[in-house]
């Protein structure tokens, strides 16, 4: 590998890690994914955290992020709209 290739693939990395957003948990750094989640992933996310029925979801964006609201019929009966980051 050209030392030119070397530099380029380490500025690459660095503007990588540099641009992920960071989490500080205790001691340890933890690099977010960049994982796409789909709108069946985002409802069954909700089911599975609210124990409720996925009644409908959409797709919007909300400053840059993109979104899905999902809505969701909870045991007790109540209807609530819950927003799932898609990356």
């Amino acid at each position: 590998m050209s030392k030119h290739r070397k530099i380029i693939y380490a500025l690459l990395i660095s503007f990588y890690v540099s641009a992920a957003p960071v989490h500080a948990q205790s001691d340890h750094l933890i690099l977010a994914q960049f994982v796409r989640v789909s709108q069946d992933q985002a409802a069954a996310k909700v089911r599975a955290d609210t124990g409720g029925r996925v009644l409908d979801v959409k797709t919007t964006t909300q400053g840059g992020t993109t979104v899905y609201l999902v809505k969701v019929l909870l045991p007790d009966g109540r209807v609530r709209v819950i927003s799932v980051r898609a990356d």
